[in-house]
């Protein structure tokens, strides 16, 4: 049964968690080797074991939107107490890694987590909480100019979608003052404009492709007029035609500002209530860093919720993508934005299912 976030219910359910036997999370930690210093690379790596165990364990007891929302506080109260709340552990494997151009001391555990301890620090420490989701569904308007930017406003829609948020009807010339408008007409808690400038960047040298440049610009505004989000992004696309071409840099584009302003659209609608959710599974990694830096790509594609995770093993990991998009569309966004020095495979077997393999050695960075 997964634990609520609202204080009041998890101090009630805290009770029946002491009484059962603490759960068990395998984490992988790894630190450098520096000056030769195997001991103290071996403790670093244990605390980083011991951290994404109870990063876990955390993910089990709050709501992804709790979890997005207390980031911070947990990185600054939670985590640096790792050790505390680990009653125990065993060590399935560790050892030097190899092939790297620097040593670096890798621990591979199975820890137990206090989680009723746990769940009454977050408890405790709730003062950023969110309340339980409300069942009522937020509201948004969404809109782009000039109007061609069709790409810019998907993201923006799969991004809104993703927390459970009504569109609105869009007003019939997009700006700021007519999108505060239609959202007071609407009802809606916000809206969200979309500019995005693209420019011919010419011929591909040695090949029949032609590049386009594209610079996107978000901003969330208010029901009142004000802007209480911005963020920008720039990408570069080649294609067979400059139309084509456009059209994929503005949608990365809009992806690296969505990004941006996710922050500030969790702080406008809070309470959405995510729905769906893609099962994926990750394997052929041979260090954390290159699970982290997946789980870390999969939270930065437009429409992500969160991503929880499920199960973690020697090499493999599964997790939950929480998102109204279909794994395919993942699937295509980690192919666009991949994680930086990685090489990697993606393919949807199901709209539900995500397959994603790390082939080989990282890249150089």
């Amino acid at each position: 049964m997964r634990l609520c976030s609202g204080l009041a219910i998890l101090a009630v359910l805290t009770g029946g968690i002491a009484g059962a036997q603490e759960p068990s999370f395998e984490a992988l930690g790894q630190a450098p080797i520096v000056s030769g210093d195997r001991v103290r690379a071996r403790e670093r790596a244990l605390d980083e074991a011991m951290r994404q165990a109870v990063e876990q364990a955390a993910a089990t007891l709050l709501e992804p939107d709790a979890l997005v929302a207390r980031t911070s506080e947990l990185r600054l109260r939670i985590y640096p107490k790792a050790r505390g709340y680990v009653t125990n552990y065993r060590v399935l494997d560790e050892g030097e890694t190899v092939g790297s151009a620097a040593p670096s001391f890798q621990m591979h555990i199975s820890a137990q987590v206090a989680t009723a301890r746990l769940a009454r620090d977050l408890a405790s420490n709730g003062t950023t909480t969110s309340l339980p989701p409300s069942t009522a569904r937020g509201r948004a308007v969404v809109c782009a100019t000039p109007p061609g930017s069709a790409a810019a406003e998907q993201v923006v829609r799969e991004l809104l979608a993703a927390r459970n948020v009504e569109i609105a009807a869009a007003p019939p010339a997009c700006s700021e003052e007519s999108a505060a408008q239609a959202a007071r007409a609407a009802g809606a808690q916000g809206a969200v404009v979309a500019t995005v400038e693209v420019t011919p960047a010419g011929a591909i040298r040695g090949s029949d492709r032609v590049a386009a440049h594209a610079k996107a610009h978000l901003r969330l505004v208010e029901p009142d007029g004000r802007v209480s989000g911005d963020a920008e992004g720039e990408r570069d696309a080649y294609d067979a035609t400059v139309e084509k071409a456009g059209q994929s840099a503005a949608r990365d584009a809009a992806g690296d500002a969505a990004r941006g302003l996710q922050s500030a659209i969790v702080a406008r609608w809070p309470t959405g209530s995510v729905q769906g959710g893609v099962r994926v599974r990750v394997t052929g990694f041979r260090r954390y860093a290159d699970y982290l830096a997946v789980t870390r790509a999969l939270a930065a594609l437009p429409g992500v919720a969160a991503v929880e995770p499920r199960r973690f093993a020697r090499g493999e990991a599964e997790l939950v993508v929480r998102t109204a998009s279909p794994a395919a569309q993942l699937a295509d966004g980690l192919k666009r934005l991949p994680p930086p020095g990685l090489r990697l495979t993606a393919a949807a077997p199901s709209p539900e299912w995500l397959a994603v393999e790390l082939s080989g050695d990282s890249e150089p960075q």
